[in-house]
């Protein structure tokens, strides 16, 4: 399973892919780097700041909640990094291939105890009653008619983010999904995600998430084989 899947209010929504952006697999020793930018690249997401409502709490535990999700990803080889010239990395886009969402192995097991023992040993009661919601919910909408890609995460480094690195970085994994056969799936949390997905042919898939208590509204959409 996953947790808190959310494609950011990402201003790398341009038209065009990052020039000179070079994309590949991330290696497993990237992970504490990625988690890092990851946990940049969502500071300001609506869904990591209602998770997460203390700011200082939000601080020291995205980047350990990130790395979960990464070694989860990284396990199926469901990682695609856009690098600069000089080899920096500025974004990535995790995802899960066919079959390990509906049918988890024992590396996703590891990673949800991992998680548990990353973030609640510093969790609130309330973040953690959130969490637990997010999970809950998008458990009980997550597309089960047939064998799909699920991206989970993308982000993008703040200083990247008008440089259209999103846009590459979801083409890319696109193709890929598209070569394959398979559909794909996501759940937007902001306007700039959601614009993104539309822009590669994704549409909505049902009802949007509202999360309790005023919570963001999470939206799924779905894009079919090609």
């Amino acid at each position: 399973m996953t947790t808190a899947t959310a494609l950011p209010a990402d201003a790398g929504t341009a038209p065009r892919p990052a020039a000179g952006a070079a994309l590949r697999r991330a290696r497993p020793d990237e992970a504490p780097a990625l988690a890092r930018l990851l946990a940049a690249a969502f500071a300001d997401d609506a869904l990591m700041l209602w998770a997460f409502p203390d700011p200082d709490h939000r601080a020291r535990v995205m980047p350990a909640f990130f790395r979960v999700q990464l070694d989860q990803c990284l396990a199926h080889q469901g990682v695609t990094v856009a690098t600069d010239d000089a080899g920096a990395l500025l974004g990535a886009l995790l995802f899960l291939p066919p079959g390990t969402w509906e049918d988890p192995g024992g590396a996703d097991d590891d990673a949800v105890r991992a998680l548990t023992e990353a973030v609640d040993a510093d969790l609130s009661g309330e973040s953690a009653e959130r969490l637990a919601a997010i999970v809950r919910l998008q458990h009980r909408r997550h597309p089960r008619h047939r064998r799909h890609y699920y991206l989970a995460f993308i982000g993008v480094h703040p200083d990247a983010r008008a440089a259209g690195t999103a846009e590459a970085l979801v083409s890319a994994v696109l193709a890929e999904v598209d070569a394959a056969g398979q559909a794909a799936y996501a759940e937007t949390s902001s306007s700039g995600g959601a614009r993104l997905c539309e822009n590669h042919g994704f549409t909505r898939f049902g009802e949007v998430i509202a999360l309790p208590g005023g919570g963001p509204r999470l939206a799924p959409v779905w894009r079919g084989p090609r």
